[in-house]
């Protein structure tokens, strides 16, 4: 039995060689395309994933509107929400800033605290705050004519109609603090306004005059 070899040509020869690359190229294109579909595959499920999350977190933080409210909580709000309050702010810790205006009025029943009243700067919005005479000393000047009042920064308890003091709506103040102290305002004396006054008296005495003339030349 005898094996015949076959030659190949040398042309041959270098027709594999160039055939092996291009053959290992396309495998390697195919298998990052098939890498790219698997990551694909994996990104759309891990979005799925996170959109389940995201929507039971806002499940989650869905508002409840009959939950009673915590005055466990400081709500900072200005003395014109509270001179216009409903029962929201009833018996809730609150936190307002404003001008110490009038006087200190000294409970009778209680001569260790005072009624202050607070004034809203931006319109006449006032309420009235219950504080200690400790706390009302700190107030250096009350708010009048040509004079700014002390501004204080008041937290407490809100009551829409007070049952210690006769159903009054007020503040309990738990925290005074000084924000600003008050200052006296006294303008100084400007001769330039009362010049259009002298001018009208002025030009009504000339006017009486001439008037007075003419009446006379008439006769």
């Amino acid at each position: 039995m005898s094996c015949r070899l076959r030659q190949i040509a040398p042309s041959r020869i270098g027709e594999y060689h160039l055939a092996s690359p291009r053959r290992a190229m396309r495998l390697r294109v195919l298998a990052f395309a098939v890498a790219l579909v698997v990551m694909a595959c994996m990104s759309t499920n891990s979005m799925q994933a996170f959109a389940d999350e995201v929507e039971l977190n806002v499940d989650e933080n869905l508002v409840n509107p009959q939950q009673l409210p915590d005055s466990s909580f400081i709500y900072d709000t200005s003395i014109e929400d509270l001179s216009a309050a409903d029962a929201y702010y009833d018996n809730q810790t609150v936190q307002v800033t404003g001008e110490a205006v009038g006087d200190a009025i000294h409970a009778t029943f209680d001569q260790k605290f005072s009624w202050i009243t607070l004034s809203n700067a931006n319109n006449s919005a006032t309420i009235a705050v219950f504080m200690t005479r400790e706390a009302a000393a700190r107030i250096d000047t009350f708010g009048r004519y040509q004079a700014r009042g002390t501004i204080l920064q008041v937290r407490g308890t809100f009551n829409l109609a007070c049952p210690e003091h006769e159903g009054v709506s007020d503040l309990h103040a738990d925290v005074v603090t000084v924000v600003d102290q008050g200052e006296h305002t006294e303008e100084p004396f400007d001769m330039n306004k009362f010049v259009p006054g002298i001018v009208v008296v002025v030009l009504g005495l000339v006017v009486t005059v001439l008037f007075y003339v003419i009446r006379e030349r008439q006769r």
